[in-house]
């Protein structure tokens, strides 16, 4: 995170102007609209994968970092998305100090981490000049100088054979974090992409992760034609700690996403992986590690049953210390798995459980293959998700948000056992099972019932 307070009254005009936005919809020059992509009732399999964020800055004890990397190993996530700052790196023009860098990324190779970094962060020297902002949101004055610097990092850093992707920028369609237009960003995009190619054809590029699925975004970069410079489109999913009332994990994924974002990014780009790369869930006071733990299991079951979103970014490994400095306003302070001395939240538990049952690499997301009767109490909003893993178990997510039913669930391919799950993680063996249905699920309000089905 930068050393910078932005006031919570900045904050509130931020969502603000993101709900302008997405109240205006999509611009008036753009296509119609298109049919959704994959629908709920077809069976998709494609590529999954997690990773885990945080951020450090250059001189970061790395004894630190260490404990950081141990609790991924807990977590079963071998990925990290931090970010590597062009203001840290190249303080200077043509002075590159790679130094702490390289021992980091050595440290996360030694302990089996790849990373995913995103690079911005305009040093003084490199931004547009007169201009009345911050300078490390500033666009670069000059292509040359973001090449140089994406070039010569690249290259210091392929040796280590760790650093799988890189990220250009980050919440580019914010101003708060990106103070320059799209078209700057665009060739931000270009140039960035063009000089990590030249050092490996093999790595990957990534649109700066959005704040939200921005269609207008999206829709410019595709119909200009720089699809061809990004690999994989990113966004982030923060509802219900920064989202606007009635904004939940269950409509994030709205309209908007479906009928335009991927139909962007599928028909005028080049049928780029959709990743969201970073999202959470703050414990700020009065929201309990129950709440958050609930929030990642319906969050996680939810996100990757849309047909088209392929990874998991979860943010972050620990809470911040009050005299740690951040962009944003108090919830950015509650968004860890563990609170800042490394002591386990709930949510710990829940994400490794989560990550041990679906980080499989490839998964058939088979919602249409489980029918849910409810045999008892009052049904309230219901949802489930059901996803096939490579090795054939079966995982299952049942949830109602407002009441506490009991419910039959009928699978369309038998198993020979059944195991429910809590939010701990513990799992006991599900009796009521008889091959293809799983008796009397008792649902509590808000409560996610997770089961593994054995074949």
């Amino acid at each position: 995170m930068r050393s910078i307070v932005i006031e919570p009254a900045l904050r509130r005009l931020a969502v603000v102007i993101v709900t302008l936005i997405l109240a205006a919809g999509l611009s008036s020059d753009g296509p119609a609209k298109a049919p959704p992509f994959g629908r709920s009732d077809t069976l998709v399999t494609k590529k999954v994968s997690f990773a885990v964020l945080d951020d450090y800055d250059k001189g970061d004890d790395l004894a630190e970092v260490a404990k950081d990397f141990a609790l991924m190993k807990q977590l079963g996530i071998d990925t990290m998305r931090t970010s590597f700052g062009w203001d840290d790196y190249e303080p200077q023009r043509g002075q590159y100090d790679f130094d702490w860098l390289k021992r980091f990324v050595a440290l996360a190779a030694k302990n089996g981490i790849k990373l995913r970094p995103y690079i911005g962060y305009t040093p003084k020297w490199a931004g547009k000049p007169g201009a009345d902002k911050e300078d490390w949101n500033n666009a670069p004055a000059d292509p040359r100088d973001w090449y140089n610097f994406v070039y010569n990092l690249v290259r210091a850093l392929q040796p280590y054979g760790n650093v799988i992707s890189y990220e250009i920028y980050n919440e580019e369609n914010a101003r708060l974090w990106w103070d320059g237009s799209i078209d700057e960003y665009m060739e931000t995009l270009k140039t960035g992409y063009l000089a990590v190619k030249a050092v490996d054809p093999r790595l990957d590029v990534l649109i700066g992760g959005f704040v939200f699925p921005d269609a207008n975004w999206m829709y410019a970069i595709t119909r200009a034609g720089y699809a061809r410079y990004y690999d994989i489109a990113a966004f982030h999913a923060y509802p219900e700690t920064w989202s606007e009332p009635g904004t939940a994990v269950e409509n994030y994924l709205d309209e908007r996403y479906r009928d335009y974002f991927v139909a962007y990014d599928k028909k005028l780009g080049e049928h780029e992986p959709i990743w969201i790369n970073e999202m959470g869930f703050a414990t700020t006071p009065g929201k309990s590690e129950r709440q958050q733990a609930e929030w990642w299991a319906r969050a996680v079951s939810t996100f990757l049953a849309d047909p088209q979103i392929e990874h998991i970014g979860v943010y972050e490994i620990k809470d911040r210390t009050p005299e740690t400095k951040v962009i944003g306003d108090a919830p950015n302070y509650y968004l860890g798995l563990t609170y800042k001395d490394r002591k386990e939240k709930l949510a710990f538990s829940t994400v490794k459980m989560l990550s041990s049952l679906l980080n499989t690499e490839k998964l058939t997301v088979a919602d249409a293959d489980a029918a849910v009767t409810v045999v008892g109490g009052r049904q309230g909003n219901l949802y489930h998700h059901l996803f096939r893993r490579p090795d054939g178990k079966q995982v299952l997510f049942v949830y109602d948000k407002a009441a506490a039913p009991a419910v039959d669930v009928a699978l369309k391919r038998p198993g020979k056992t059944a195991y429910r799950y809590d939010l701990s993680g513990a799992a006991a063996r599900y009796d009521r099972f008889d091959g293809r249905m799983l008796r009397g699920v008792r649902l509590a309000a808000g409560d996610v019932a997770i089961f593994r089905i054995d074949p």
